[in-house]
């Protein structure tokens, strides 16, 4: 997979203009879109795979980019629902079982088994997931309340991987030396929130703390944030996040929407769209 990756940077380095934050800010504030095609890296989770590769590889090409770690997971205290649920789901490949755990834990807490629930609000279209699959993601992403989806994804976190959120968060995350080694050789940090919530299910103060407590998580450490930008966790936010984003000068925020900036879209500089490596592996 690091093969892939170096791959990939190398073909972006010869084909496009790669673009530091400060770049992106002075085409949003000029409108002046670049005659050569540009791009601007991003990654997002605060993987410690982004340390001991990303990194040291885009160093030794002389480029930058940008990362954007809920910050909980920095601070080693917390494993992401989001990457819970990834590693349930590659670690039990029945996807009928999960669900059945699922339906167990519900039962014993005396709650109604998914056959009586009205599973009609989630969405099973997906380009990358069965419908067992985006099921599962659906009901412990968003269907079920915050607190049983804590309580149903640590059951099976347990149970399936046998392993203790501790010692598994600094398995999987950057560390607070790590993101600072990286900040003094000029890589970029933004807000990907503090606890990776899905924004638009948040009241409008809870998801300000999001954005301040983040921002303050880096200030804290020396980080200049008067340029500091949002990576929406899940692509989710609202029009009350937009308003959020104006009033604390963010300079811009990324969504999960596939495609590219330009000079019509431009102006929208707080619901930017991306690509997806999966989306463009097809160049490399």
């Amino acid at each position: 997979e690091f093969n892939d990756f170096k791959k990939q940077i190398n073909y972006l380095c010869k084909n496009f203009n790669i673009l530091s934050k400060l770049d992106l800010i002075e085409i949003i504030q000029t409108k002046k879109i670049p005659k050569k095609s540009s791009i601007f890296l991003t990654f997002d989770d605060g993987y410690i795979d982004h340390y001991q590769y990303v990194f040291p590889y885009l160093s030794k090409k002389k480029i930058t980019a940008s990362f954007y770690p809920p910050t909980k997971t920095i601070e080693n205290k917390i494993v992401l629902d989001v990457n819970k649920i990834h590693f349930i789901l590659e670690k039990e490949q029945n996807r009928k079982l999960i669900l059945k755990e699922i339906d167990n834990y519900l039962l014993k807490e005396k709650l109604k088994p998914l056959s009586e629930q009205n599973l009609s609000r989630l969405n099973l279209k997906s380009r990358y997931d069965d419908k067992n699959t985006s099921m599962i993601k659906g009901l412990l992403q968003f269907y079920f309340s915050e607190k049983l989806r804590e309580k149903i994804i640590n059951y099976l976190f347990i149970k399936i991987l046998n392993k203790g959120v501790n010692e598994f968060s600094k398995e999987l995350y950057m560390n607070k030396k790590q993101i600072k080694e990286m900040y003094r050789e000029k890589m970029d940090f933004g807000s990907q929130g503090v606890y990776h919530y899905w924004w638009q299910l948040l009241k409008k103060k809870e998801q300000e703390k999001e954005i301040i407590n983040s921002r303050k998580f880096f200030e804290n450490l020396g980080f200049n944030t008067n340029n500091f930008s949002v990576c929406f966790p899940y692509g989710s936010h609202n029009n009350d996040t937009i308003s959020l984003l104006k009033r604390h000068n963010i300079k811009f925020a990324l969504t999960t929407k596939v495609g590219e900036i330009n000079k019509t879209n431009l102006k929208n500089n707080f619901t930017f769209p991306r690509y997806d490596t999966n989306d463009i592996s097809s160049l490399f």
